[in-house]
């Protein structure tokens, strides 16, 4: 279940144009993965921590850790919103040409 630092970085951008496509309506997140993320923004933005954030460096530790351990676990919902996305954006769109027109112009003789 680990992941390397770059897949990391993915999971986050990944999870912001996740959040931006849930808020406008054109994506619904698993409820479990919102139970998370809502846990960790509450934990992140809670002024009670494991650790407190006056400490230096330590007291973001605990919240950077809660963070990881949330995107690990989101990340198979993260890679199915990426492979959707793919989808929709490998729609090519088209034109449908009549291959018999009518020729309504024309006398024929």
């Amino acid at each position: 279940m680990s992941q390397n630092p770059i897949t990391l970085l993915s999971d986050v951008k990944t999870f912001f144009t996740m959040t931006r496509s849930i808020v406008q309506g054109k994506y619904k997140m698993p409820w479990k993965t919102f139970f998370w993320v809502l846990l960790c923004a509450v934990y992140f933005l809670s002024p009670v921590d494991l650790l407190p954030d006056i400490l230096p460096v330590l007291g973001f530790a605990d919240d950077g850790a809660f963070i990881l351990f949330v995107l690990l676990l989101i990340h198979k919902d993260l890679e199915d919103f990426r492979r959707v996305n793919q989808q929709r954006d490998s729609i090519i769109e088209a034109e449908v040409v009549d291959e018999n027109p009518k020729n309504d112009n024309k006398k024929i003789d």
